[in-house]
C-alpha cells in the first residue's frame, strides 16, 4: 500500500528539519578513518550506527564472523513492526576505499555538497536510512509500522565482502526485498543492474638466470606476465572480446634486478560481466588464458580476492522499481534505474534470489576519489523516498519471486 500524499510530504518536511542533526552526525562519520583493512576505524563506524539504530528502537548486534585482526565486525539491526507484513532488508556497508594509512578523513560543505572520503559511498547512505527511520517514527509512530526490517552493514564490502558475505547468506534468504544504500547516480537514478566481478592475483614464476651471462637458462616471468596481460585486456568489448565484458590489470610487480631473468611476477586483476551467461564465458576465457603461458616452462596460479555474480535486471526488480515511483510521484521526483558497472552487496541478494534494487543513497559523485560527494539538497526528498518506500514494502504480504 503506497502512503498518501499527505503522509510523504510531512515524511519530507520532518527530513528538512532534520538535515542540522544529519550533518553533524555525518562529520562524525566521515572523520573516523574507516578504510577496509582498518578494523578497529570499522568497529568504531559500526559502535556508532549501532546506537543510531538503537535510538530510534531498532536491536544491535555486532557480529564477528572474521578475524578481528583483520577485519571489522558486521552490524546486523533488527525491528518488528506491530502490524504483519513484509521482511525487507536494507544492505550497506561500513568500510571505505581509503587506505589505513591515508590522512584522517574530514567533511567539507562546498557549493550545495558535502565532500569528504566516504561521504556518499556510504556514510551518507547509512545516515539517510538512519533519518529515514527517525521520520518514520515521528510521522506514523513507528520507525517500523508493518513486517520485519532487518539492516546489515558490511565491514569489507569494498573488497567483495568476504566476511560481510556470512551474515548476508544467513540473514537474506526469504527476505520480500532488499534495498541497498549505495549512492544514486549523479543525476539521481536508482541502480537496477550490476556487472558481476571477479578480483584476484595471478602468480606467474619462471625460471631465473644471470641476464648477460646465461640468459637462455631463463625463463622470464614478467615475460610471460605481459603477454597475459595483453590477452586479459583483449577479453574486454572494446578489444573485439565478449559484449560488455571487461578485463583491467590493475596491478603489475614482478622481478629482482635488471641483470637478473625474472623468476616471478604478479598482476592483479579485475574482471566485471553483465550477465551470468557473459560471466561464465569470460572466467573460462581467463583461466585458458592462465593454462597456456606464452613463455615455455612458465607456470600460472589464479589466487581469487573477491567476487560477485551480475545482479541482472528481473521482474522483481521492476516490482519493487513500481513501488518506489508511487512512493515518489506525489513528492514530484522522476525516477529512473540504470545498469552499472559496478559491483555491491545488491550481487549477493540477487544471487541468493532476493528481489533487490539498489542506488537508495542520495545522488553522488567521484566515488573511490579524493573529491568523493553528494548533493545535500537532495536530503529530504531522498530520506522522505526511502522511509515511503519502507512503509510500502513493509505492509505488504509477498513480492514478485527473484
Amino acid at each position: 500500500m503506497t502512503p498518501d500524499p499527505e503522509t510523504l510530504r510531512s515524511l519530507r518536511a520532518t527530513a528538512a528539519a532534520s538535515i542540522p542533526a544529519y550533518l553533524e552526525e555525518l562529520e562524525r562519520l566521515v572523520a573516523i578513518p574507516s578504510g577496509t583493512d582498518d578494523p578497529a576505524g570499522i568497529e568504531r563506524v559500526a559502535v556508532a550506527m549501532a546506537d543510531l539504530l538503537t535510538g530510534v528502537g531498532l536491536e544491535a548486534e555486532l557480529r564477528r564472523d572474521g578475524d578481528p585482526a583483520v577485519t571489522g565486525p558486521t552490524l546486523v539491526g533488527r525491528g518488528r513492526g506491530v502490524r504483519p507484513g513484509g521482511r525487507i532488508v536494507v544492505l550497506g556497508h561500513l568500510d571505505t576505499i581509503a587506505p589505513r594509512e591515508a590522512d584522517a578523513p574530514r567533511l567539507s560543505i562546498r557549493e550545495g555538497r558535502a565532500h569528504g572520503t566516504g561521504s556518499a559511498d556510504m556514510k551518507g547512505g547509512l545516515l539517510l536510512l538512519i533519518h529515514a527511520l527517525r521520520a518514520l517514527r515521528d510521522v506514523v509512530g513507528a520507525a517500523v509500522p508493518s513486517g520485519d526490517l532487518v539492516v546489515i552493514g558490511s565491514p569489507d564490502e569494498e573488497i567483495g565482502s568476504p566476511v560481510g558475505a556470512i551474515a548476508i547468506r544467513a540473514i537474506l534468504p526469504g527476505a520480500s526485498a532488499a534495498l541497498v544504500l549505495e549512492p544514486a547516480r549523479a543525476n539521481g537514478a536508482l541502480v537496477a543492474a550490476r556487472k558481476g566481478m571477479l578480483q584476484g592475483r595471478i602468480h606467474v614464476r619462471g625460471r631465473a638466470a644471470h641476464a648477460g651471462v646465461e640468459p637462455e637458462r631463463g625463463r622470464s616471468a614478467i615475460l610471460a606476465a605481459a603477454h597475459l596481460a595483453i590477452a586479459l585486456h583483449a577479453l574486454g568489448e572494446n578489444e573485439g572480446g565478449i559484449p560488455g565484458v571487461t578485463c583491467t590489470v590493475g596491478t603489475f610487480t614482478g622481478g629482482t634486478r635488471p641483470n637478473v631473468v625474472p623468476d616471478s611476477a604478479t598482476l592483479g586483476i579485475d574482471l566485471r560481466a553483465p550477465t551470468a551467461a557473459a560471466f561464465a564465458r569470460a572466467e573460462e576465457a581467463l583461466q585458458r588464458s592462465i593454462r597456456t603461458p606464452a613463455v615455455p616452462d612458465v607456470t600460472m596460479h589464479f589466487e581469487p580476492a573477491g567476487r560477485f555474480a551480475p545482479m541482472e535486471r528481473s521482474a522483481a526488480t521492476d516490482d519493487l522499481l513500481a513501488t518506489v515511483r508511487q512512493v515518489a510521484g506525489p513528492l514530484g521526483l522522476p525516477i529512473d534505474a540504470v545498469a552499472t558497472g559496478g559491483a555491491s552487496d545488491a550481487n549477493l541478494a540477487a544471487e541468493l534470489g532476493v528481489p533487490v534494487l539498489d542506488g537508495l543513497g542520495p545522488p553522488g559523485s567521484g566515488m573511490h576519489a579524493a573529491d568523493e560527494s553528494f548533493d545535500l539538497a537532495s536530503l529530504p526528498d531522498r530520506i522522505a523516498l526511502l522511509a515511503g518506500t519502507l512503509l510500502a514494502l513493509g505492509a505488504r504480504r509477498g513480492l514478485a519471486p527473484g
